[in-house]
């Protein structure tokens, strides 16, 4: 009888996958749609976009996609860039290969293990843009259809911005070639920055309040990227104040923080770079970066929780740029003064505080801003900006890629 049965069940399993091969043609030409998709039509709505609840703005399917792509692409971003530095180093034997190609400088255009980090930012920006778009063909008559109209638009253009200088920040044709390439077209870096400050200007009627600090935060972030110092200058005043900081949330999933998976104790495959170790000194630099040796012996990092904020700018970063302007003679201030408010909030004793009587150079701003801006993709940046050699083996200024290159396929078509 068991036999029996045994034969009937894999006699019914064949029979089941024969209709389901030679039904295949028909599901193909005559698919049924869930009745849950959308089509084109649909996604030009203003539901798709968002909705008011409670006098508040919330996202739509549209909008909520962007965020997401932002957090996606961000990720993957300051995770390679901290490996193309200093933060992050391959363990002895990595199981993932990533990290020791940008750690061997192996970032050429031809190199198909990054190519996904270069699809993420282009899928950014693509829908950052795509919902600009999406916002603008629409022309509601009623009071709470132009606020979401509106909202919609601020965020569209808030991450279309971001998405531009993340670009311009990371990638590169070559290191002569300053460009990235976007719908098949080469942009130089100069053109890409200046699509993230148009798109953020554009924004900063349509935003108020916290918005606004926000859209000011990144034009400043924006002027110390590019070294157009007075840019800073004019939207350093009305950034972020104390506590406010612009962030993704990685809470959809089974997706954690970039470098608590990267990082994390267990992790065979990164380890925090020693020569950000060594020049942790004081008590509030060791806050800042909580480093544990793991069984292996590399060291990991114990700064991130698992569901944390993936922190893109903050007060503390807008201290630090003020601090520099400073320095530089374009904003009056205390430098030192600027400084240890940043990191008197990892030792609160004030004993890892600068001297309230030293003169700071850039030297030490570059300092400060390698621990307390660690993590952020800012230490990239600086190499440049700076034109540091000497803190790498060999120096930034001497790695045949100081961007991601642009992948082949890219430039080819």
């Amino acid at each position: 009888m068991m036999i029996i049965k045994a034969f009937w069940k894999k006699t019914s399993l064949v029979c089941i996958t024969l209709f389901f091969l030679s039904s295949c043609d028909k599901w193909v030409n005559n698919v049924k749609l869930p009745d849950n998709t959308v089509d084109e039509s649909q996604l030009n709505s203003l539901a798709m976009l968002g909705r008011i609840e409670n006098g508040a703005f919330v996202n739509g399917p549209v909008i909520a996609g962007v965020w997401r792509a932002g957090a996606s692409s961000a990720s993957d971003l300051l995770v390679a860039s901290a490996a193309i530095v200093d933060e992050i180093v391959p363990t002895a034997v990595p199981n993932s290969p990533f990290y020791k190609e940008l750690d061997a400088d192996r970032l050429s255009p031809d190199n198909t293990a990054l190519f996904g980090v270069w699809s993420n930012v282009q899928n950014y920006r693509a829908r950052a843009e795509a919902a600009i778009q999406n916002a603008l063909s629409l022309f509601p008559s009623e009071e709470e259809g132009v606020k979401i109209k509106n909202a919609a638009l601020l965020y569209a253009r808030l991450h279309a911005g971001y998405a531009w200088m993340l670009m311009a920040d990371y990638f590169s044709v070559s290191n002569s070639s300053h460009s990235v390439f976007a719908d098949h077209r080469e942009v130089s870096h100069f053109d890409a920055y200046a699509k993230a400050q148009a798109y953020w200007q554009d924004a900063l009627p349509l935003a108020n309040g916290y918005e606004q600090r926000l859209l000011h935060a990144l034009l400043t972030k924006l002027g110390m990227h590019t070294g157009n110092y007075q840019l800073a200058v004019k939207h350093i005043g009305q950034a972020f104040t104390a506590s406010e900081n612009f962030s993704f949330l990685n809470t959809v999933g089974a997706t954690s923080h970039p470098f608590f998976r990267a990082l994390n104790l267990t992790s065979r495959d990164a380890a925090v770079a020693p020569a950000l170790i060594a020049v942790l000194k004081t008590a509030g630099e060791k806050a800042r970066i909580p480093v544990t040796k793991a069984d292996k012996g590399h060291w990991s990092l114990v700064l991130f929780k698992e569901r944390d904020p993936l922190v893109v700018s903050d007060f503390d970063e807008m201290q630090l740029i003020r601090a520099e302007l400073v320095v530089r003679g374009l904003l009056t201030g205390n430098a030192v003064d600027l400084v240890n408010t940043v990191i008197q909030k990892y030792d609160p004793s004030g004993a890892s505080n600068y001297a309230a009587d030293r003169s700071l150079t850039l030297m030490d701003i570059v300092a400060v801003r390698r621990v307390f801006l660690s993590w952020r993709g800012t230490r990239i940046i600086d190499l440049r900006r700076f034109h540091l050699d000497g803190d790498l083996n060999p120096g930034f200024s001497k790695r045949q890629w100081q961007w991601i290159g642009v992948p082949e396929m890219e430039t080819q078509n």
